[in-house]
């Protein structure tokens, strides 16, 4: 068959459809060695992860050979069976934070450790930021430092709002010298909510052991 005429959303859109009159079996005679022959990274990666029963080894190898980080990152998050550390190579090898990110957040048994140290090299404040607040196991520090180092008011501001452990005293004195009165007044708001949550998770505390000491009262009598 030839698909040369087709783009690729006309080309998905016929698989479809005829996967949905046919089944998958017919879909893979039909189809799958043509698509296989295109040695496109997309495509692969599309039918491998939506026709049940495609060659998954050949698609990932295509998806592999292409070097392109994007569907290297969707083959190991979308695709069952596939080989998680030879996608999570390339993602490294290509230096990409935004997709190292994405990696280390979304594919199970990624290599935290390497992934982040892409973002911290890369200097991304956007990307070590999300990294922080998104990834399980995150050296917060680490990455909180680069977003220190690059005083960027608007990922200070987010830093301290949505990363637990993070150093309020240190992203504040930022947003101070800054002067920007817009991120000023959002950091004053934030540490306004957060001394008010302070607040009642101490008076939900004394009213918990206020009640456990007198249930024990109760209890003895």
């Amino acid at each position: 068959m030839n698909f040369q005429d087709l783009s690729k959303d006309k080309l998905k859109n016929s698989i479809d459809k005829f996967n949905q009159q046919h089944g998958y079996k017919k879909t893979i005679e039909y189809f799958e060695n043509d698509i296989i022959r295109l040695k496109d990274a997309e495509m692969s990666y599309y039918f491998a992860k939506d026709v049940k029963g495609a060659n998954i080894r050949a698609h990932e190898q295509i998806v592999l050979e292409s070097k392109d980080a994007e569907y290297c990152y969707y083959f190991a998050k979308d695709v069952k069976g596939a080989n998680i550390r030879a996608h999570e190579q390339i993602v490294l090898e290509s230096k990409d934070a935004e997709y190292c990110y994405y990696f280390a957040w979304d594919v199970k048994r990624a290599n935290i450790g390497a992934l982040e140290k892409v973002a911290l090299e890369s200097k991304n404040v956007q990307f070590c930021y999300l990294f922080a607040s998104n990834v399980k196991g995150a050296n917060i520090s680490a990455l909180e430092q680069v977003v220190l180092e690059s005083k960027d008011v608007e990922n200070c501001y987010y830093f301290a709002r949505d990363v637990k452990g993070a150093n309020i005293g240190a992203l504040e004195q930022i947003v101070l010298e800054s002067k920007d009165p817009t991120y000023i007044s959002l950091f004053k708001e934030l540490i306004e909510k957060n001394m008010q949550l302070e607040s009642e998770m101490k008076n939900n505390t004394r009213d918990i052991k206020q009640f456990v000491k007198s249930f024990g009262k109760n209890k003895k009598k």
